[in-house]
């Protein structure tokens, strides 16, 4: 057990992955351009429960944006039992994909919904890190992560690294089917390479970050995170991260979402933390909010942000950027590393599962 890398020890690794990701593109982006070249795909799908439901949303964005196809990412439960597939009958079977991801290769849910897929006639493909594990069983093409296992439950390098690397196989299919400039790919590579030498600061930073306000931290009892664009599934993933480890009340909400309604319950004792990402109009209004919680309701207001913006003591204004698309895996780190040090802060050992009852599992049984 001494010798499995924390959770902090797998944030940190999290730029030696991503630059494995990189260097080892020959590994997984030639099945997928020969995938989407050879067929004339216009609708996918992203499935995935948990960190990979997260996962999912982002890699959802990265095909809407760049491949320039219809794309969803509903849970894969909401697939298998009410999604209908082409309600429309616009599409050919041969033209809707299903990804599954399911990082070690076993969830019940997604292996279902591949099943289902399968079954209609689409083309599936398997998304995980564990060579010969269930999901690679059903699926026509696997898409082998290169996180690497995590050897602990919360998982965080693996989300990293796979966000990183459907960055890559989105921008490779672009530029194969034609559908970004040349300029335009150069310079999103070039984005994915400074990406790889800036992590380390990201991971640094972030360590500092919360070290700097640990006592505060300590004394937090319930809390909500919100972000929106592409930075909407990072809240999400962030406060799975803080629940499933730290296990005090938090909820998420895209940013505009958190004005309506759970003010209601807000007082002095919420603690608030929010993403300003893109620039616009959400921007500017994120600035406007974080003020309004200030003064309304809460001194525990913390805001993560690369942007040109005015930034109070408690927030972490990161000395790198990088664009919107691999934002995701900047605006997660503090997250992951929030959790893992509060933590080991309170001697929560995130190496051993809390959880004693497994009679009924949401993993396939490994044989």
């Amino acid at each position: 057990m001494n010798n499995i890398l924390s959770m902090i020890g797998h944030v940190r690794d999290i730029p030696r992955v991503l630059q494995k990701a990189y260097c080892n593109k020959d590994l997984y982006v030639p099945q997928m351009v020969k995938l989407f070249t050879e067929n004339n795909i216009k609708k996918v799908y992203f499935l995935g429960s948990g960190t990979s439901h997260n996962a999912s949303l982002v890699m959802r964005n990265l095909f809407v944006d760049l491949v320039g196809v219809e794309a969803f990412a509903p849970e894969p439960n909401v697939f298998t039992y009410h999604e209908k597939i082409n309600p429309s009958k616009v599409f050919g079977e041969n033209e809707i994909c299903v990804f599954g991801l399911t990082q070690h290769g076993d969830s019940i849910s997604t292996c279902d919904s591949l099943t289902r897929a399968k079954k209609e006639g689409c083309i599936t493909v398997g998304v995980t890190e564990a060579e010969g594990s269930p999901v690679t069983k059903i699926t026509d093409v696997t898409v082998h992560l290169l996180c690497e296992r995590e050897e602990i439950g919360p998982e965080t390098r693996g989300y990293s690294e796979t966000l990183f690397q459907f960055y890559i196989i989105a921008l490779e299919v672009a530029k194969a089917l034609g559908r970004i400039s040349n300029e335009c790919y150069e310079q999103l590579d070039s984005d994915a390479r400074k990406l790889i030498d800036d992590m380390p600061v990201v991971v640094a930073e972030s360590e500092a970050w919360v070290n700097k306000h640990m006592d505060e931290f300590l004394k937090m009892t319930k809390s909500s995170i919100c972000g929106y664009g592409n930075n909407w599934p990072t809240a999400q993933e962030a406060r799975l991260k803080f629940f499933e480890t730290y296990a005090r009340p938090c909820m998420y909400y895209e940013q505009e979402e958190q004005l309506h309604g759970p003010l209601r319950a807000y007082d002095a004792d919420n603690y608030v933390f929010m993403i300003a990402s893109e620039g616009g109009f959400e921007l500017s209004r994120a600035v406007q909010v974080a003020k309004y919680y200030r003064e309304a309701f809460t001194k525990h207001v913390f805001v993560t942000t690369f942007e040109n913006i005015e930034t109070t003591e408690k927030d972490l204004k990161f000395s790198v950027k990088t664009n919107d698309m691999l934002s995701t895996i900047v605006y997660v780190t503090p997250f992951q590393v929030l959790s893992a040090l509060l933590c080991e802060a309170v001697g929560i050992n995130t190496k051993i599962s809390p959880v004693k009852n497994r009679s009924v599992s949401g993993h396939m049984p490994r044989n």
